[in-house]
């Protein structure tokens, strides 16, 4: 598969993605917040199953910390996924935050072509919605997750439509 179209067709699933999660803001942020209860409890047993079977070694008490609290994270967010979302919406608050200035840096690359203000679009999306997080964490209730990760699935959708057209441009 050609970058190009690698790109184009995740660019289609984040968009699919945002529009699902705008249809139902509330169902998408306790399947976001189930979804990573769930990987991290799954992380922290292989983790805990890693280190028994392992031999011993310098960092083995750390290790086992880490296990065991992602397995509590994990068992947490499961047991308490409307709590779970505010803590995932200011998570969320600071990754869309450093996606977007990414996103910006990024489309500094793409001067001369008539996609950057797509790209430079997705990037002030992006930290919109991290300031936004930021500047109005009071009102950020269950249904603002799921709004936040659609916009922000739309705008990454956006952001990787624009590099895979430009990359299938330039022969990739």
């Amino acid at each position: 598969m050609k970058v190009s179209s690698a790109l184009i067709f995740i660019a289609l699933m984040l968009l699919i993605g945002g529009v699902l999660a705008l249809m139902n803001p509330f169902a998408a942020s306790l399947a976001v917040t189930t979804l990573v209860g769930i990987f991290f409890l799954a992380s922290g047993v292989i983790q805990a199953w890693i280190l028994f079977r392992a031999q011993a070694h310098d960092h083995r008490l750390w290790n086992g910390f880490v296990a065991l609290l992602t397995i509590v994270a994990g068992v947490w967010l499961l047991a308490n996924p409307l709590q779970g979302t505010v803590s995932l919406t200011l998570i969320l608050g600071v990754v869309f935050f450093v996606m977007g200035v990414v996103r910006l840096l990024m489309a500094t690359q793409l001067g001369g072509t008539p996609f950057l203000w797509l790209a430079i679009l997705s990037g002030v999306a992006s930290v919109g919605i991290g300031l936004l997080v930021f500047f109005d964490f009071a009102s950020a209730t269950s249904a603002l997750l799921g709004l936040l990760l659609g916009f922000q699935l739309l705008a990454e959708g956006i952001g990787l439509m624009t590099f895979g057209v430009v990359a299938r441009r330039k022969g990739y």
